[in-house]
C-alpha cells in the first residue's frame, strides 16, 4: 500500500512540475483565440485524476490543436473544472512564434 499511494503522489508531482514548466516557457509567447473540443475527466492509477483539454486554434490561416492534462489529487475539483470548460467554450491559447504547432492554453 505505501508504495502504491508514492507512485500516486510522485505521478501527480511529475505531471504538476510539467505543467508548470510548459507555463512558465510559454509565458511570453503571443496569444490567439481558440476554442476547448473537448474537456473530460480521467481516472487513472499512476499520478492520480486529471481533467484532458483538447482544445484547437488557428494561426496564419493555418488549423493547430492540442491537449493539456491538468492532474488532480481530489476527484471532485477535477469534475468541477470539467463542469467549468465545456466544448466549444472560447479561451486564449498562447503560440510559440517559432514553432505554432506549440501551444498552451490560459485556463482560469
Amino acid at each position: 500500500m505505501p508504495g502504491f499511494v508514492l507512485d500516486f503522489y510522485l505521478g501527480y508531482l511529475v505531471r504538476w512540475l510539467i505543467l508548470l514548466w510548459r507555463k512558465s516557457a510559454s509565458a511570453n509567447w503571443p496569444t490567439v483565440a481558440g476554442s476547448i473540443d473537448r474537456c473530460n475527466f480521467d481516472t487513472q492509477t499512476f499520478g492520480g485524476d486529471y481533467v484532458g483539454v483538447q482544445y484547437r486554434y488557428e494561426m496564419d490561416s493555418e488549423r493547430f490543436q492540442g491537449v493539456l492534462k491538468k492532474p488532480y489529487i481530489y476527484p471532485n475539483y477535477a469534475a468541477a473544472f470539467a463542469r467549468f470548460h465545456p466544448a466549444d467554450r472560447e479561451l486564449k491559447i498562447r503560440v510559440s512564434p517559432q514553432n505554432p504547432a506549440q501551444s498552451f492554453p490560459v485556463l482560469d
